[in-house]
């Protein structure tokens, strides 16, 4: 019996190591700007979800899709990870987003101007891949940082 819970100890760590490395490197993908980085951590099938601006991709050439769509939009987007947690397949991260609203998001043209706000994304893991993200953020928030809304 102490063997085998030696052994789910190490398998444990393991998988909380990769775990750490995929939410770490989700953070560093978006921030790096770089679509493959970013595909490289999903699985195949993934399913990433932006709840705030009602877009849902399936598969990595959708995902990459949405991103170079954001990355083209907000060339120094930045992701900075405030707090994580994990519980089985399920993990949760909460963070600060920053850039420049650069070029066209649809339905808002570039404004030039900057924003930082907070949001937070639930994530399901598979064999240390990420299969599913859905994003939450405040839209409002952005939308009167970047003068497209009243700021009263």
């Amino acid at each position: 019996m102490a063997i085998t819970g030696t052994m789910r100890a190490k398998e444990d760590i393991t998988t909380m190591s990769s775990t750490d490395t995929a939410l770490r490197e989700w953070a560093a993908a978006w921030s790096a700007g770089d679509t493959d980085r970013l595909a490289s951590i999903f699985t195949d099938d993934c399913v990433y979800e932006d709840g705030t601006m009602g877009v849902l991709t399936r598969g990595k050439a959708e995902l990459t899709a949405f991103a170079d769509g954001i990355f083209a939009a907000i060339p120094d987007f930045a992701v900075e990870l405030s707090s994580r947690f994990t519980a089985g397949p399920w993990a949760g991260l909460e963070w600060v987003m920053s850039g420049t609203h650069r070029g066209d998001l649809p339905g808002l043209p570039a404004t030039g101007k900057p924003f930082t706000l907070r949001g937070a994304s639930i994530l399901e893991l598979s064999s240390g891949r990420l299969a599913r993200c859905t994003d939450y953020w405040d839209m409002v928030s952005f939308l009167k940082q970047i003068g497209a809304m009243p700021s009263q």
